[in-house]
């Protein structure tokens, strides 16, 4: 009976850790793919500030083809053509590396067909990368986005359509599409020259922007498993804040369940939590 009870016991304890192992290597699944979305999310967010930065209020009215973009010495914006008339071609150009206003070193280059201005109801943009990589992560892939117009509360509303992205940094890599929605809560009449009696607001203009972003999205992480996101609660990504402030959503890596992640409640930091079957666990975006 003894020895009975002591494979008993062994098995219970095998059983147990097996368990635990599982649940482990569940959660890191959902925390990875937690992690490569906000990274994605947060380095797509950033293309639209750099874009809106180099147009900062009409393509239309620029009279040279070229110029330093609002708020840096070392980023050089060209636009084809000058004048009225669309479709225009804008290229920021970040040179071999260029530290924007928030801090951020960012280098080659962001290129934008407009057919007609951003601020512009049912304006396209269709976007690509040459070399560009935002602080340490390389940005290959397509982005399409397009004003749809003010939402039932007046506020300017994009759809965006992000295919086949790659981010890259050191050995870890994320393959990312997304149908995203954002809309501009604040700051979308202020720029960097918008006018103060006799002044400009200059960096003031760019970091009162706030935008809320909603969608879908799917990717696979370095180690190849999929994943697929829903926003349930809008993200708030702040221009003054390099994080995702608040917000909420559902997390689905293929042969896992499903885990919900929240951002908080507005406040300016790196932590998140990811809930899985009624478990709680941080990290940081």
């Amino acid at each position: 009976m003894a020895k009975k009870t002591a494979l008993s016991f062994a098995f219970i304890l095998v059983s147990a850790t097996i368990f635990l192992s599982g649940c482990k290597k569940f959660v890191h699944e959902n925390i990875q793919a937690a992690s490569n979305s906000t990274v994605a999310l947060r380095t797509m967010n950033d293309v639209f500030e750099q874009l809106n930065t180099a147009v900062d209020s009409s393509l239309e009215t620029k009279i040279q083809a070229t110029w330093m973009m609002n708020g840096t010495l070392c980023t050089n914006v060209s636009l084809n053509a000058v004048g009225a008339g669309f479709p225009k071609t804008l290229t920021i150009d970040y040179g071999a590396g260029c530290i924007g206003t928030d801090g951020i070193e960012r280098s080659g280059m962001i290129t934008a067909v407009f057919d007609g201005e951003l601020s512009d109801e049912n304006t396209t943009i269709n976007v690509w990368f040459t070399d560009y990589v935002n602080g340490q992560y390389a940005v290959t892939g397509k982005d399409s986005i397009t004003n749809i117009g003010a939402d039932g509360e007046g506020y300017p509303t994009f759809t965006e359509t992000i295919e086949d992205v790659t981010l890259a940094w050191g050995n870890q890599t994320i393959k990312w599409n997304a149908e995203l929605t954002r809309t501009w809560l604040e700051g979308d009449t202020t720029n960097f020259t918008t006018d103060t009696v006799g002044g400009t607001l200059g960096t003031a203009g760019l970091a009162d922007d706030v935008f809320g972003i909603t969608g879908t999205a799917s990717g696979n992480d370095s180690n190849t498993h999929p994943f697929t996101l829903e926003v349930t609660s809008s993200l708030t990504l702040p221009s003054s804040c390099k994080y995702i402030t608040e917000g909420m959503f559902m997390v689905s890596p293929t042969n896992f369940n499903d885990g919900t992640v929240d951002y908080g409640m507005g406040e300016c930091d790196q932590q998140a939590t990811l809930e899985v079957d009624g478990e709680v666990y941080n990290f940081t975006q």
